[in-house]
């Protein structure tokens, strides 16, 4: 690795991981040091210097610190970092029993639900939607948004927020998650679990490691996983298969290849969002069960999809100055669906709902992804250079036939008569090829002043294309990034930011012809980071301002064309922390304040809200452990999720009823946990929605997604 420094240890590469912050104040009054210390600790610094080690990791300081370069591409300190990045580590995902993206993202501020149907993966980050192209998985895209990708296979998942553009292309403005698959490890070890809970719930699943040669320079692990669960939501159910090997050569101290593979298969009979008439808006007819299906019980919808992929990380170390890093991964996927019934609108008696059926789809394709880069650490007088070159391709092709059937297929949601729909009318089935490709050169150059100044500046040149039955369109930009830190002690740093983002877009023009140039966006912000050396306190809080530009609105003259005349704007405060006191407690908490809304279109309201953003959004989570005494390894963690009222309707339209807007109310959610560790063994009870709290967790349109009740689910462990 190259060199890199962090205040004290100017050139030791780190990969720290930011924990995270609410109240600013407590934590500064703990973290930080007199700024005058700095001054005597610097000729210290200067003699350490010389002596520095290069790291490929770091020295772990308590259970929460973590690697984080997603943000950079780079082994570079968070704190010396010009962005908001987030860390869910595996602890986290262990204790709170994480299954899907969208529960495991509640860890961070500013990331809320998206409308996806309910069954899919996909989330808002800072106010935008950020469901499609923010996804990636070991820095990588990951070539499906929404599917649902398995996270007992995932070390932890990195959040960079705001335009990421600058590294890695095309993308939402509001930022990326990153997935980090677990690796080999020196030490041999295998972890076998075993989980029960409500609605059939049963998992079975298998973490193992170990040297593969006397020397130690061949690692392998693997991952096993089988799950079978029904959802709350009547003749829905999933299966899922998950297989993901890997293999770690250290080829010598300077060169690692670690060869990354996956496997994962679902069988599920899918349920669908339910009417907004008996849920948030009221009915006379009463409300509507949460566990009401709209699908035919007799003719249940069912899909099919895999995931097949193979890559590796390459890392090469020349020497002091240069070294090389390339990342591959080659997905095949496949995904199906078919008898999948939608809400399509409600009768006057607002007891009858229509439907109709979206499928048969079915979609094969590949992905294709590779990242190359070369740093290098020098210094050019008293300024200290970490220089990063790189150039990527993505390729994504994808063959697909579907099939839209309109109806109308009634239902009496408060009296349902199943059987009555055996399948779609088979119309005129539309058969798809697309494909999508993109190239980049990205180039940046972080500055250290001395031991409190840091300079980032980069820039990356993008050609993006996309095919659609031969349709082609193309786009080229330019994205810039640029970022300030300075250091107020060793452990305290302000920070500055600005970054653009492109992002393709698929709606067409009429004066002109052909696609609309690409959204592009704007990222202001300015935030303060702290860490205790000890790692028992990180904090964060940022103030951002984010403006999406060129936003595509309906052209009023020639309809079903757009123009590139609207703009969008989310302000808001983010606060982090994680504190950790004593061995026995920690505590985490995530509160975001977001501003989302309208500020120019051709026919909407300006100061129209965003669809499904709440303005407030807190997190916290707290686990104590006895460590002593009688009770000595049983534990108990408390959750707490809020989420501010928000519009369910696209920029506060009305109903077509009532004719009010279709608002989602606030809700508080309360989740608690208990542990037991003796040996070997682990025990742990999680129960979701401990009060039974009836919520709705977003819509789109007339269609509501119910939130999950109660429920409850028991892990039992043994490491060897």
């Amino acid at each position: 690795m190259p060199r890199l420094a962090f205040l004290s240890q100017r050139r030791t590469p780190l990969r720290l991981t930011t924990g995270i912050m609410l109240a600013l104040p407590f934590a500064l009054a703990h973290a930080t040091d007199a700024i005058g210390d700095t001054d005597d600790a610097s000729a210290q610094t200067s003699v350490a210097r010389k002596h520095a080690t290069t790291l490929k990791g770091i020295a772990v300081n308590g259970s929460y610190t973590e690697q984080a370069s997603t943000a950079t591409k780079l082994d570079m300190p968070v704190l010396e970092t010009p962005q908001a990045i987030s860390v869910v580590p595996r602890e986290l995902l262990d204790a709170q029993r994480a299954l899907h993206l969208s529960e495991a993202l509640r860890n961070v501020a500013g990331v809320s639900q998206a409308t996806v149907y309910g069954f899919f993966d996909g989330f808002n980050l800072r106010g935008f939607n950020a469901s499609s192209g923010a996804t990636y998985l070991d820095g990588l895209l990951a070539s499906d948004d929404m599917a649902n990708y398995e996270l007992s296979g995932l070390q932890r998942l990195e959040v960079v927020k705001g335009p990421a553009s600058g590294l890695y292309g095309q993308g939402p403005l509001s930022g990326l998650v990153n997935m980090v698959s677990k690796r080999p490890q020196d030490e041999r070890f295998a972890d076998v679990g075993l989980s029960v809970g409500t609605n059939r719930f049963h998992e079975g699943r298998v973490d193992a490691n170990s040297p593969l040669n006397a020397s130690g320079s061949l690692l392998g692990r693997v991952n096993l996983l089988y799950r079978e669960q029904n959802f709350f939501v009547d003749s829905s159910d999933m299966q899922r298969v998950y297989i993901a090997p890997s293999l770690t050569w250290k080829v010598d101290a300077d060169t690692t290849l670690t060869l990354l593979g996956g496997y994962q298969r679902d069988l599920i009979h899918p349920w669908s969002p339910i009417t907004a008439y008996g849920t948030i808006l009221p009915n006379p007819n009463g409300t509507i069960p949460v566990n009401r299906t709209i699908n035919d019980r007799d003719y249940p919808a069912v899909q099919h999809r895999s995931y097949k992929t193979s890559g590796y990380q390459f890392d090469h170390r020349f020497n002091d100055t240069f070294s090389l890093h390339q990342g591959l991964r080659y997905e095949d996927f496949h995904n199906s669906w078919d008898h999948w019934l939608f809400a399509s609108g409600m009768h006057d008696d607002l007891r009858t709902i229509d439907r109709f059926y979206y499928g048969p789809f079915d979609e094969r394709g590949h992905d294709l992804r590779v990242d190359t880069n070369l740093s290098a650490a020098f210094d050019t007088g008293n300024v200290e250079h970490y220089v990063l070159l790189g150039a990527d391709y993505g390729t994504r092709t994808a063959r697909s036939v579907n099939n839209f059937d309109p109806g109308p297929y009634p239902l009496d949601i408060f009296d349902p008569v199943y059987g009555t729909t055996p399948g779609p009318d088979l119309y005129d089935p539309q058969r798809a090829l697309q494909k999508n490709r993109q190239r980049g050169i990205y180039l940046q150059d972080h500055l250290r002043f001395g031991l409190r100044v840091t300079l980032t500046l980069g820039g990356r040149w993008d050609h993006a294309s996309s095919s659609y039955n031969g349709d082609i369109a193309t786009d080229n930009a330019f994205s810039p990034h640029a970022g300030l830190t300075l250091a107020l002690s060793e452990a305290t740093v302000l920070y500055a930011n600005y970054s653009r983002s492109f992002n393709p877009q698929g709606s067409h023009q009429f004066f002109g012809g052909g696609g609309l140039p690409p959204e592009r966006g704007v990222n202001l912000e300015l935030g303060l980071k702290a860490s205790r050396s000890d790692g028992s306190l990180t904090a964060m809080a940022s103030l951002f301002q984010l403006t999406r530009e060129d936003v595509a609105t309906d052209d009023p003259a020639h309809p079903n064309f757009y123009l590139t005349t609207g703009q969008q704007r989310s302000r808001g405060l983010e606060l982090e922390t994680r504190w950790q006191p004593a061995a026995a407690f920690e505590f985490t908490a995530a509160y975001a304040y977001t501003k989302a809304e309208v500020t120019r279109d051709n026919v909407l309201p300006v100061g129209s809200r965003l669809e499904g953003i709440p303005r407030h959004n807190l997190n916290l989570w707290s686990r104590y452990n006895v460590t002593n005494g009688p009770l000595a390894g049983v534990g108990a963690g408390l959750g707490f999720n809020y989420q501010s009222r928000r519009p369910g309707s696209a920029y506060e339209t009305l109903d077509p009823i009532y004719h009010r807007p279709i608002v989602f109310k606030s809700y508080a959610l309360i989740d608690a946990a208990l542990f037991y560790s003796h040996g070997d063994w682990e025990t742990q009870l999680n129960v979701r929605n401990l009060f039974d709290r009836r919520y709705y967790v977003d819509g789109f349109s007339e269609r509501i997604t119910p939130g999950q009740p109660r429920s409850a689910m028991l892990t039992v462990q043994r490491h060897f």
